[in-house]
């Protein structure tokens, strides 16, 4: 199976998982914390010291493209040759975007009849993705989109929330198409919203945040946070969404759980996947970090179960 690699904003996070007749199992994860603006060559490095630390054998990997990278989008198409559906899904991506000759266009079939995800990207970006993976001595097996890796964890049905470093997202299917609405409000920015309200630096407030939260500073932009979500949540509910799930680094601050709880009361929350529950780590383990490996472990599987 391949390796799981979720790059994002701050960490790089790493999963080794192998196919068990049950599905995909967890063997190890590893995380390093990245800084900004580093180069493609001190990712490579860091890549492969993280495969060495995980024992893999395997040098496939599977990663995924950020939607402000790719775009999914739905598209119904009468009943015509593969040939000719191919060219209308080009078409279709030059009159959305304009720049056609750029784009990588892809299209898949769905469970209705006559509807297509177009799925489509610049061809730098993957170019890019590849020439990461050999400069660290992985071979990209395959390369998806976040919104869509999502869901191997869970049903379709399943809502995500991502609380990251620069931005919070709500990953949801409309009508059998991924969507993502995307608010400005992260991690970072509640640490400099305490930094400011505290007067001090930075790294004093991320240490602060990590340990209490944001009781008193930083509430009133959390409380945005919080009614946007809930607002997003609102829309989704002729969609058949079932259940909801948060996860990133951002979600694990003391009281956001809470607060998260108290707007989706009576959803599902799913706070695990069968991949980790199959796996060696401890209950403790396996509830405290899931949140944070979830999208490796997700792109992890992709080779037990492609989306």
């Amino acid at each position: 199976m391949p390796l799981g690699i979720d790059l994002g904003t701050k960490k790089v996070r790493m999963t080794y998982a192998v196919a068990t007749p049950a599905g995909a199992s967890v063997e190890a994860v590893t995380a390093r914390d990245r800084e900004e603006g580093v180069s493609d060559e001190w990712l490579a490095a860091m890549l492969h010291e993280m495969r060495t630390d995980l024992g893999a054998r395997t040098r496939a990997c599977s990663m995924a493209l950020g939607c402000h990278e790719a775009t999914i989008d739905a598209l119904a198409l009468p009943a015509l040759s593969y040939r000719e559906r191919i060219s209308a899904a080009h078409l279709e991506a030059r009159r959305r975007f304009g720049d056609g000759g750029n784009r990588i266009v892809r299209l898949f079939p769905t469970n209705e009849k006559e509807r297509f995800l177009l799925a489509t990207t610049d061809v730098s970006n993957i170019t890019r993705r590849k020439q990461l993976a050999a400069k660290a001595g992985l071979r990209l097996s395959t390369l998806t989109v976040d919104c869509l890796a999502w869901h191997q964890l869970a049903s379709p049905e399943l809502s995500v929330i991502d609380v990251g470093a620069t931005s919070t997202r709500l990953h949801f299917r409309d009508r059998g198409a991924p969507r993502a609405v995307i608010s400005p409000i992260g991690g970072e920015e509640l640490t400099r919203e305490i930094a400011r309200a505290l007067q001090i630096d930075e790294r004093s407030a991320e240490h602060r945040k990590r340990i209490l939260g944001a009781p008193g500073v930083g509430a009133g932009m959390l409380a945005a946070l919080i009614a946007w979500v809930r607002e997003q949540l609102g829309k989704r509910e002729t969609h058949g969404a079932t259940g909801v799930m948060i996860v990133g680094n951002g979600s694990r601050l003391p009281e956001i759980r809470r607060l998260f709880a108290d707007i989706v009361p009576v959803r599902q929350w799913a706070a695990g996947c069968s991949q980790l529950e199959r796996s060696r780590y401890p209950d403790d383990i396996r509830r405290a970090a899931f949140s944070d490996w979830a999208l490796s472990i997700a792109l992890a599987s992709l080779g037990a179960n492609p989306s």
